[in-house]
């Protein structure tokens, strides 16, 4: 079954579910209940990391639960929506990134299960599953979206948005974006054998990137104008997803 991480600030882009659970996990609750929606006749599950309201910060964020608690529910195959700012300067504020890296600048995020029979040590040298990637690309490309395909997610701890050198530090690391919540997302998917994969949404530029300072207020509107196109990636999606 597929499944949505969602930020908060993106809660219009789904209907009304079908029904929520209130699921259990060994490492307490979820950021919210797990909604199941009908999306072109496909039931799938969608959960708010930061929790409906949007009141849980990216570093507060209780990654273990909410990943558990997708599985426990029936998913298979899970689609991170992310907000983020660009550290590239040719990524324009509105657009669209398929990542297809990361480099985790966080720290004291618990990123492991730590569960008797789950790996702790595995491979995550392409940390964002191949397949699950590519149908991302081509629903965006059928919904309009028109993606960037390729680029490495900087993971910033948070809350706070980055100084100017922190960006440029990122952009000499090779990073096109900068957001607060794939990791420890993707290893997580990654230990219990989730497809895991992101869509990125580029909402403001990066510090420094140019004359303008992070419009937090203004950034807002190019998630409000995403809804629409993001919905139409919804269809597209669950019509490549077997």
């Amino acid at each position: 079954m597929l499944a949505f991480l969602v930020s908060g600030t993106l809660t219009k882009v789904f209907e009304e579910p079908i029904k929520s659970e209130n699921v259990a996990t060994p490492f307490g609750d979820p950021s919210s209940p797990v909604e199941f929606h009908d999306i072109e006749g496909t039931t799938c599950l969608v959960l708010f990391r930061h929790g409906r309201e949007s009141r849980i910060a990216a570093h507060r964020v209780n990654y273990r639960a909410n990943i558990w608690a997708l599985k426990e529910a029936g998913a298979t195959q899970v689609v991170a929506y992310a907000t983020t700012g660009s550290v590239d300067p040719d990524l324009p504020i509105g657009s669209f990134v398929v990542p297809d890296q990361i480099i985790d600048y966080t720290h004291d995020r618990e990123g492991s299960f730590e569960t008797s029979g789950i790996k702790e040590h595995f491979d995550f040298t392409f940390p964002f599953t191949d397949d699950l990637r590519n149908r991302i690309i081509e629903a965006a490309f059928a919904a309009g979206l028109s993606p960037r395909d390729g680029g490495t997610y900087a993971c910033s701890q948070g809350p706070r948005y980055e100084t100017a050198a922190e960006i440029a530090k990122f952009g000499l690391d090779g990073c096109s974006i900068v957001g607060m919540t794939l990791m420890p997302e993707a290893p997580l998917a990654r230990q219990i054998s989730l497809g895991y994969a992101a869509l990125a949404l580029v909402m403001n530029p990066g510090a420094g990137i140019d004359e303008r300072s992070v419009d937090i207020p203004g950034s807002i509107r190019y998630t409000d104008d995403s809804v629409e196109p993001l919905k139409r990636f919804n269809c597209e999606l669950v019509k490549r997803i077997p």
